[in-house]
């Protein structure tokens, strides 16, 4: 009788092992041999010759493949997937079927490396397949869930990532309890729904897996959940968004859409690697949220005039700046929303669209293929525009094509990432940009800031002394009223309830026109700023604490850079 032969899978297993200093060539043969005569899988055959540890081929195979590896399928399991592999296959490929997408099944194994059991997967299922590791003990149990009609709590159908997200005890409670991945994925975007939060963060610390919201611009931890969950939750992410479950070592970025109350929401999904494990923050977008206008930014009216004066003119650069989530974007979209006209041709590029704006040609970066703002740019410049938005300003490249677009008859909207407006005019000198393209084109500068408005249920009144005034840089009298954040249950004990605007704008007229010709200072240009009748930030904010609107501690953290240069 002949001797079977050994498997691709087999060998490749062995190499790996043997590579990472598992095991040694002598082990590896003797074993090969061993398993070749049983009938025995090499890793089944390794661990009872005591040449190595079940966890330590499982994991030092999993990091060589950059496959993830599950002790549990736990929350996981898509009865359906088990339809596509019969189940004499499955036990005899010894894979077992989890969850299937639209063009995607993946199946666990012990040994992923086998090629022949994935290629016949892939024949039977008619789908491509995506393997990743167990324990023998988990697959057998999967395999028995999947077709013994073992009734499980894990056992559930996969929504559709375009059904409505389902509420979920687990995700209220911080734990897997009884309910599955999925529903603990819906959930976590329910509630970060209902708290009006704009991200969502998953992290891998290293004993738990700890979720965050940022509501109002800040993060509030939300709940923990078991290190054994982290595994699953990441993939199920991954899975939505389309991302290579595989991939564990590289950042990776998506996109997830769904409907939630009536309304179509867009998920920005991205995932980082880090010491302890990926860390995945899922920003919420409601596609269907109306754009809104100029005049209901909360712009202060000497500066909403100026702006607007602005960006009806023939030509020129008018910058929107400040740090991510400071509301440039919404800015912008007012902006163009003012200006489009049917006989007005408006092209962006954005890294990336966050609204679909009808009559606008919308589109994105893609640095993979080349497609950066600088080479956008030159690529719109061809297509007859009138208005263009390029995302932002990164490089010197980018700001050339921008100011020398903006001279030649084209309205040009950007943004950068500074403090201030003044700052903004030495961030383009820093990038070596010649100070007469700057004058030639730039038509002003708007900066901007979100502070968070105190919750009207809830603050209380601080009286602050004339020595606590003085320190704070305040000029109001002693005994004047400020408020200061209690916490009840409408803003989740936060004691802030949305957001509110400053702004300040640099005009670029004559007298800006010549510091900007000499690279005048930042204080000269402040100054400047100030003698043309506008307030800064800092005095904006002042206002808004004086008045009860928000609190000098948010006065302080959004400003206080322009105290201090």
């Amino acid at each position: 009788m002949d001797k079977p032969t050994t498997s691709r899978g087999q060998m490749r297993l062995g190499s790996i092992l043997l590579e990472l200093g598992i095991i040694t060539q002598e082990q590896l043969d003797l074993a090969l041999e061993q398993a070749h005569h049983e009938q025995r899988l090499l890793g089944q055959v390794l661990v009872s010759l005591g040449y190595a540890t079940e966890e330590s081929i499982d994991k030092a195979v999993s990091v060589r493949l950059g496959i993830p590896y599950f002790t549990t399928f736990d929350g996981m399991l898509d009865l359906d997937a088990s339809k596509l592999i019969p189940e004499t296959a499955a036990r005899k490929l010894l894979i077992a079927p989890i969850m299937k997408t639209e063009d995607t099944l993946m199946i666990g194994m012990v040994n992923p490396s086998d090629t022949d059991a994935i290629d016949e997967a892939a024949r039977l299922s008619g789908l491509h397949v995506q393997p990743v590791m167990t324990t023998l003990a988990n697959l057998f149990e999967t395999i028995q869930i999947c077709y013994g009609g073992v009734k499980t709590s894990a056992a559930v159908p996969l929504p559709s990532p375009m059904g409505a997200p389902v509420p979920v005890k687990a995700a209220a409670e911080g734990t897997a309890g009884g309910d599955s991945i999925i529903d603990t994925i819906n959930g976590l975007l329910h509630e970060g729904l209902g708290r009006r939060a704009s991200d969502v963060h998953i992290e891998a610390a290293e004993k738990v897996v700890r979720v965050r919201f940022r509501i109002d611009g800040m993060l509030v931890d939300s709940k923990n959940f078991p290190k054994t969950m982290e595994a699953a939750l990441v993939a199920r992410v991954k899975i939505l968004a389309k991302l290579d479950i595989t991939e564990t070592r590289m950042p990776q970025d998506g996109h997830i859409r769904f409907v939630y109350g009536g309304r179509g929401i867009d998920v920005r999904v991205s995932t980082l690697p880090t010491v302890h494990g990926e860390k995945v923050v899922m920003r919420l977008l409601d596609s269907t949220k109306s754009l809104r206008k100029l005049t209901d930014l909360g712009i202060e009216p000497i500066i909403l005039s100026r702006f607007t004066d602005a960006i009806k003119c023939p030509n020129g650069l008018i910058l929107v700046t400040g740090p991510t989530g400071s509301g440039k974007t919404t800015t912008l979209y007012a902006a163009l929303t003012e200006l489009n006209r049917p006989d007005r041709n408006i092209v962006t590029l954005e890294d990336p669209v966050e609204y679909v704006i009808d009559r606008i040609n919308q589109m994105e970066t893609f640095s993979k293929i080349g497609l950066t703002f600088a080479s956008g740019l030159r690529a719109i410049l061809r297509q007859d525009p009138n208005i263009i938005l390029v995302g932002e300003i990164r490089d010197l490249e980018t700001a050339e094509i921008a100011l020398q677009s903006s001279i030649t008859g084209h309205v040009v909207f950007s943004t950068l990432h500074t403090n201030d407006a003044a700052s903004s005019v030495h961030r383009l000198f820093n990038m070596r940009v010649e100070p007469f393209m700057i004058t030639a084109a730039l038509r002003g500068v708007l900066a901007q800031r979100l502070m968070r408005r105190l919750c009207d249920k809830c603050k209380k009144r601080q009286t602050l002394t004339a020595r606590q005034l003085k320190e704070y840089g305040l000029t109001a009298a002693e005994g004047a009223a400020f408020f200061e954040p209690a916490g009840c249950g409408a803003c989740f004990n936060t004691g802030y309830s949305g957001r509110l605007p400053i702004h300040e704008w640099l005009p670029v007229n004559r007298q800006v026109r010549e510091l900007i010709i000499q690279k005048a200072s930042v204080d000269d240009l402040r100054a400047a700023m100030t003698a043309d009748g506008m307030r800064s930030m800092r005095q904006v904010a002042m206002e808004k604490a004086a008045t009860g609107e928000t609190t000098i501690e948010e006065m302080l953290r959004l400003t206080r850079e322009q105290v201090e240069a």
